[in-house]
């Protein structure tokens, strides 16, 4: 787009001190003009705002930093063009502090300045996803084991209506469940009264007035009218010159029926209404002028809104109202019970929090909420923190607003300027891509305000709407305007696909040179007769296999447009992507399909990582590590390289005791001649129920795997009370040779990178406040449970080719050249209205009425309201899902899925397409009850496809066409096979292929000298290349660690005489640790070395070797006052590290080249007289009387090397270069 701004984008950018909505559809650039919006007011000639007095508040971290780093980029930019703009370079600095971050982020902000406000400790820590799962999972057992203690009636009663199966894990997860839902809300507790308080419903008045009667109410007025429209559009039908006008009495009967029911405003009203609904039966007069298709078309249109009248009727008003009353009445206690533990769980959970200092999301929200807010009877009042916060703050800023809850939008609320008259909140959305319903979003919020802000540009409260897309090509963009404006309304969907909602193309394409209609690719999977029992491919690998071949497709013959490039070029494996509604067995099946077609492919997905075989093997042996007597953990390592056993061991060893559990019969069959050493081991003590086999060869094969695995597993065992976690998986990877196999298997890397990822996973648990294996185990399968997956690690790399799978919900906020949306047929998931006990966040909670003494559930209409609620509003995220979904595509959209019955579908469908809807407005909008009675994607992509002005090529595709695909497929592959048969491996056939491998194998690399080269060296190094000394003790900074014996001392030889170069090391240390005034006198050099001892500087051991006499020498030499003079001044330096820059043909004399090497070294001493410096070395070398000049030429180099480097560091002139020797008592001076 660059700086051309459009009319709306402008309106945006120049909208300042009021409320602002912005209604941002799909590729309409929201984030270049926030960007841009910020920079302006940041820059305002008038008016600038520094950036950190902007409260920016994103979705995700991944936008934050990615908003932080535009602007950056955006202000660097500017002041490229400004140079030496003072306030711009002041918004650099201050940047790095702004408040651009989530909301949970700016949450623990207010909290870490205002923790006093609450009194809380400010040393808390946010706690791991697992190590809450755990700990959620550990308070809500001890709550329900409390109150079995107690024993009290109406909870015990509570539990045999709504307990399932043999433990309590649906209570706890039903608790949990009401707890997230509850947290949700600025006042939790005062949510969870109220769902309570839902069910004390005195009278028939009070069941009229609850917020689910009319929940009813609403859903009965949308289906009744649009069933009277139907039937009005039957009586037209009936009019026309051949239309059957025998039916008119009955229709117009029915007309009246319907009119009652429209006209009814209660619930005894509805009720009684149905009661009585009588049909008048169609005429059966014939007529030869009257259209047969016309007749039957009223027929069975007229049946189906009898079948519909009829389900509603069954629904809701399947018994009298007073019996309705007593249900929910009967309720009450049960659900009481409930919103009590629930408000017992949550204090408990608070309690258990605070012990351990711990926070999570959910706390981070209430606790600012709680610094911010003061609860009133009127609702609530800003506190002095708010107030604070609302001065500092210039403006809110809030990205991805339709996502935001009503705890985050009392939150900003309370910092805003709104309540003064001075609104400044900038939210920007698109209700339309608000998917995060189960994350609790609440997109009513961001509707509110699309219905009630003006779209004047002088309002305070302003709504403001970008339609243009800048991503897409007009085929996409008239795919999924037809598609969602027969879809999308606000009874599904939260929004009215309008001309407001609507997308308009932005981005300007050439002419592409090949086709980019929409598809719709269908496969049926019933499988004919003569051919069902040779396939044996269910519909998600059928489809994947139609994928794969039209990618192969896509891949010769599409082009896509490069804007880098500024062409169009041949389309890539990367350019396209597979999005699907859930990746869970989806992207393995279409990964796996799509690479055995030589497609490589990428699977980006948050779940699968546990369920790798890799993972599940090391889980398993830490699960027997933890408790051996496990028969799965058992069975999976044991047939894993760990142990090397295979399923026809397993079963030898099972057929061998088939009386006992499988832990036991590899207990009984590893007993042999060591048996019994390897049971006592395990169990303390001896098992003497079986006698040892006499074994053939197998036999004694599989016994002797399982006894050498018995005592690897002993050894484990042993080392768990005294190894972190995180250490016990490498040395399992290590030792078993287990990540070494996992390497080596196909897809080696991926497999190797999940178990470096579950040792990570390791590392997390360390920091939680859980301890030990057990609990790490838990921590494992809490993560599994809750479904808190990671994903197999990523390898891919940003350039790579390959085609990515995943979700839907993961590709909000990207595009790709071309999009295939698969799985469409795949039924939605309705799990979370089919259980006992459903939760609506504004309805409550609808329970069944359960009587244990009669054994009798049946669902109360509070029940049935809530389930109809939920499924609506499903439905609608479903939608929205699938807009998100449709458009991440720029240029081809492939829509893909499996319909049974496809044929007989695509007949009866054509009716179907030209629907009119609602109002009778002829729209071609699919009826309110074809898109809420909607199973998959499919039931509502289909019939508008159907319709022939939808742009969209519906390509079926049968069984045998897939299978001619496949055969196509394998006839390539083994023609490749043949050919690497025949072709001679030691000819290159591709002369430029061979060119270029000629080039490379015959390359010389130019600098093979240099690279034989040591890149750095001490100074003793250099002086034994000419000449080897024994006794010199390592100069270097930084020494390899001296590698002590894993023996305790009392086990090492004692009196083991020192080298040389050992005693020489232990003189150096106590000569560079005793002062020049201590060594004249013999006590004070014994009481510093005691000291040292003492200290641990110096060993017992090596304290024995110092010969004071030597060192008492040394302190009454002439160089040793010298030296003390000069420390007392201030002009003596010891340990001297230096690095020193030399051309390596100075050290290496066969080297001709102008490479240089680095020389390191520590000088022992030297100090300063008249401006010039003295180098001295203490040297413990034996050497005898007289031959003191040998010692001299042999450390020369060295003592050169020193005084060039002090001469380099310092820019003063050495004088002397001294050493002193220990052995002979005297200084010898070094030419």
């Amino acid at each position: 787009m660059g700086f051309s701004w459009t009319e709306e984008q402008q309106r945006v950018l120049d909208a300042r001190k009021k409320n602002v909505l912005v209604s941002a559809a799909a590729g309409s650039g929201k984030t270049a003009v926030l960007v841009e919006r910020i920079i302006r007011m940041v820059t305002d000639p008038e008016d600038p705002v520094d950036i950190d007095r902007l409260l920016i508040v994103t979705f995700t971290n991944a936008a934050a930093a990615e908003m932080r780093e535009r602007i950056t980029k955006a202000i660097e930019s500017r002041l490229e063009e400004q140079e030496g703009n003072g306030h711009l370079q002041r918004q650099l600095t201050l940047i790095h502090n702004a408040q651009i971050s989530t909301i949970d982020s700016f949450c623990l902000y207010v909290i870490r300045n205002y923790f006093h406000v609450i009194e809380l400790d400010p040393n808390f820590r946010v706690a791991d996803e697992g190590e809450l799962k755990l700990l959620k999972s550990d308070v809500a057992a001890e709550l329900l084991e409390e109150c079995y203690e107690k024993g009290e009636e109406d909870f015990l009663h509570f539990v045999e209506c709504y307990s399932t199966g043999k433990s309590d894990k649906g209570l706890e997860e039903l608790i949990l469940q009401l707890y997230e839902f509850s947290m949700s809300y600025p006042w939790p507790k005062e949510w969870l009264s109220e769902c309570a308080q839902a069910y004390r419903v005195g009278d028939s008045k009070e069941l009229e007035e609850s917020l689910w009667m009319g929940a009813i109410r609403r859903y009965l007025g949308q289906v009744l009218a649009e069933l009277k429209e139907q039937t009005r559009q039957a009586v037209e039908l009936i009019h026309q010159p051949d239309g059957p006008y025998m039916y008119e009495d009955a229709l117009q009967g029915d007309m009246k029926l319907l009119d009652q029911l429209c006209g009814c405003g209660t619930y005894l009203e509805y009720a009684e209404a149905f009661e009585n609904l009588v049909f008048v039966r169609l005429s059966s007069k014939k007529d030869a002028n009257v259209s047969d298709e016309k007749r039957q078309a009223v027929k069975e249109g007229r049946e189906q809104i009898k079948k519909v009248l009829k389900g509603l009727k069954e629904q809701f008003f399947y018994s009298s109202a007073a019996q309705v009353l007593l249900d929910i009445q009967n309720s009450r206690e049960n659900m009481e019970v409930l919103m009590g533990l629930v408000l017992d769980f949550t204090e408990k959970l608070s309690r258990k929090k605070k012990e351990k200092n711990l926070v999570d999301f959910p706390d981070l929200e209430h606790y600012a909420l709680e610094i911010l807010v003061e609860r009133t009877e009127d609702g609530w009042t800003a506190r002095p923190a708010a107030e604070d916060l609302k001065n500092y703050f210039t403006e809110i800023m809030i990205d991805e607003y339709q996502d935001s809850n009503l705890v985050q939008e009392m939150i900003l609320n309370s910092i805003s300027r709104e309540k003064d008259g001075h609104p400044n909140i900038f939210m920007v959305g698109d209700v339309k891509q608000s998917i995060y319903r189960f994350r609790l979003a609440r997109p009513e919020l961001f509707m509110e305000k699309y219905d009630t802000y003006s779209k004047e540009d002088h309002a305070a409260y302003q709504r403001i709407d970008l339609h243009r897309n800048f991503r897409s090509r007009l085929e996409v963009i008239d795919c999924v305007n037809f598609i969602f404006q027969r879809i999308m309304s606000k009874t599904l969907g939260n929004v009215e696909y309008d001309g407001d909602a609507a997308l308009y193309p932005g981005a300007d394409f050439p002419e592409a040179p090949c086709g980019n209609q929409a598809e719709l690719l269908l496969l049926d999977p019933d499988s004919p007769d003569e051919m069902e029992e040779e396939t044996e491919a269910n519909a998600r690998e059928l489809e994947a296999r139609a994928v794969a071949g039209r990618i192969l497709e896509l891949k010769e013959s599409q082009k896509v447009w490069d804007r880098d490039l500024n062409e169009y070029r041949p389309a890539r494996y990367s350019d396209m992507v597979i999005l699907l509604r859930t990746v869970s067995g989806w992207a393995q099946t279409f990964t796996q399909i799509l690479l055995s077609y030589g497609i490589p492919a990428h699977t980006s997905s948050q779940t699968g990582y546990f369920s790798t075989l890799e993972v599940q093997v090391v889980l398993n042996f830490l699960r027997l590590i933890d408790n051996p007597r496990q028969d799965l953990p058992l069975a999976s390592v044991l047939k894993s390289p760990v142990a090397g056993l295979c399923g026809e061991d397993l079963a030898l060893i099972k057929s061998a005791y088939p009386s006992l559990r499988f832990y036991e019969c590899c207990e009984q069959y590893a007993l042999g001649s060591e048996g019994e050493e390897v049971q006592e081991a395990f169990y303390g003590e001896k098992d003497s129920l079986v006698e040892p086999l006499s074994q053939p060869v197998r036999k004694k094969r599989v016994a002797d795997k399982l006894r050498s695995f018995y005592r690897l597993l002993e050894s484990f065992r042993e080392k768990v009370p005294y190894t972190a976690i995180h250490e016990l998986l490498w040395q399992i990877l290590r030792e078993t040779g287990y990540g070494d196999c996992a390497a080596a298997m196909p897809g080696g890397a991926q497999r190797l990178a999940n178990l470096n990822m579950l040792v990570e996973k390791a590392l997390d648990f360390e920091k939680t406040s859980y301890r030990g294996l057990f609990h790490f185990i838990r921590y494992i399968e809490q993560l599994q449970k809750y479904d808190v997956d990671f994903g197999e690690a990523s390898l891919l790399g940003e350039n790579e080719d390959a085609v990515r799978i995943m979700s839907i919900h993961k590709s909000k906020g990207l595009e790709f050249p071309i999009v295939f949306v698969s799985g469409m047929g795949k039924s939605f998931n309705k799990q979370d209205v089919r259980s006992k006990i459903v939760i609506h966040p504004d309805l409550g909670v609808g329970a069944d009425y359960v009587d244990p003494a009669l054994r009798v559930k049946t669902p109360t209409l509070f029940k049935k309201a809530v389930q109809r609620q939920t499924d609506l509003e499903n439905l609608g995220e479903e939608l929205r899902v699938l807009y998100v979904a449709l458009t991440r595509a720029k240029e081809k959209l492939i829509m893909t899925g499996a319909v049974k019955k496809l044929a007989e579908r695509l007949e009866a469908g054509d009716g179907v397409a030209d629907e009119s809807g609602g109002a009778g407005t002829g729209s071609g909008r699919l009826s309110f009850l074809k898109r809420t009675s909607a199973g998959s994607y499919l039931d509502w992509i289909l019939p508008v496809a159907l319709n022939s002005d939808s742009g969209i090529e519906i390509k079926p595709l049968s069984l045998l066409e897939l299978v001619g695909l496949e055969a196509r497929q394998q006839v390539t592959q083994k023609l490749s096979k043949e050919a690497l048969f025949e072709w001679d491996p030691d000819e290159v056939y591709d002369p430029q292929l061979r060119e270029i491998l000629e080039k490379r194998l015959n390359y010389q690399y130019p600098y093979r000298k240099e690279a034989a080269l040591k890149a750095k060296l001490s100074v003793s190094e250099i002086k034994r290349m000419g000449q080897y000394e024994a006794d010199e003790p390592q100069d270097q900074m930084y020494e390899e660690p001296e590698i002590i014996p894993l023996l305790p001392q009392f086990i090492q030889k004692e009196g083991k005489e020192m080298t040389s170069a050992q005693r020489g090391t232990v003189y150096h240390k106590a000569l560079e640790c005793l002062e020049y005034q201590e060594m004249q006198k013999e006590e004070r050099i014994r009481e510093r070395l005691r000291i040292l001892a003492q200290d641990g500087i110096l060993t017992p051991q090596e304290i024995k070797v110092v010969d004071v006499s030597r060192i008492l020498l040394f302190g009454k030499s002439s160089l040793a006052k010298r030296m003390a003079a000069a420390e007392k001044e201030g002009r003596l330096w010891r340990e001297q590290q230096f690095v020193l820059e030399v051309p390596a043909a100075e050290v290496y004399p066969d080297y001709q080249g102008e490479a240089y090497v680095l020389i390191q070294g520590i000088i022992d001493v030297y100090f300063q007289e008249e401006d010039q410096l003295v180098v001295a070395d203490y040297k413990s070398d034996r050497i005898r009387p007289g031959r003191e000049r040998e010692l001299a030429a042999r450390y020369q180099v060295q003592l050169n090397y020193y005084q060039r480097a002090l001469e380099q560091l310092t820019g003063k002139k050495v004088k002397e270069k001294l050493i002193y020797s220990l052995e002979a008592g005297k200084e010898i001076r070094v030419l």
